[in-house]
């Protein structure tokens, strides 16, 4: 259940910050001001207690934890894929396609967007730990799945009175939430290696 929260919640963030990255980078003026203000907002954030705070709002449940990741999350993939189609639209092959009377449509969606996947897809699966982390901690903080849902955060909540006792109970839903946020950090860095794209953590 957790890696599919987090799995669902870096497929939204990546899709909502691709579209408003790409539309910020390729018009730039007023939309790029306005979408970049949003992004500053809410990366203005820390984005555990923003999501923490979005929770507490929603009922608890799965699909409030998806929608508070995704939220806090599409932030950091509009203002990388911003940068990269700033870095591309003023390149030879895109003007030539204006010269050839191609509309915006047709250049964002068959030139400037497929070059912008592998980046997309290097950013998921570097995030993709982070968001198992906040989902385990919003699980534990019982903001996220409700019982009898089972989460490792939810897990390690409810069996923490058993600590001393049962130890087990505890330290194998930590493990298995550490465990999976460092095979998706070492899938990011292959990833990255794989499309050679420059590193993009900060």
């Amino acid at each position: 259940m957790s890696i599919s929260v987090a799995f669902i919640a870096a497929s939204v963030s990546a899709l909502i910050g691709f579209s408003i990255g790409v539309l910020a980078g390729y018009f730039g003026g007023k939309l790029d001001t306005v979408l970049m203000s949003m992004v500053d907002f809410i990366l203005s954030f820390p984005s555990l207690l923003l999501a923490i705070a979005i929770s507490v709002i929603l009922p608890p449940g799965i699909y409030t934890v998806m929608i508070a990741i995704s939220a806090v999350g599409w932030a950091s993939f509009a203002r990388l894929i911003r940068g990269y189609v700033l870095t591309i639209k003023n390149m030879p092959f895109v003007d030539a396609a204006m010269a050839m009377g191609c509309s915006n449509l047709r250049i964002l969606v068959l030139h400037i967007a497929p070059l912008c996947i592998p980046l997309s897809l290097v950013m998921m699966g570097i995030k993709l730990g982070g968001f198992i982390l906040t989902e385990a901690t919003l699980s534990f903080l019982g903001l996220g799945a409700q019982p009898p849902t089972p989460t490792w955060g939810s897990m390690i909540s409810t069996n923490r009175a058993y600590i001393l006792t049962a130890p087990w109970m505890v330290i194998f839903p930590g493990l298995a939430i550490a465990i999976t946020a460092f095979c998706f950090n070492i899938l990011g860095e292959a990833l990255k290696e794989r499309f050679d794209v420059m590193d993009y953590r900060l």
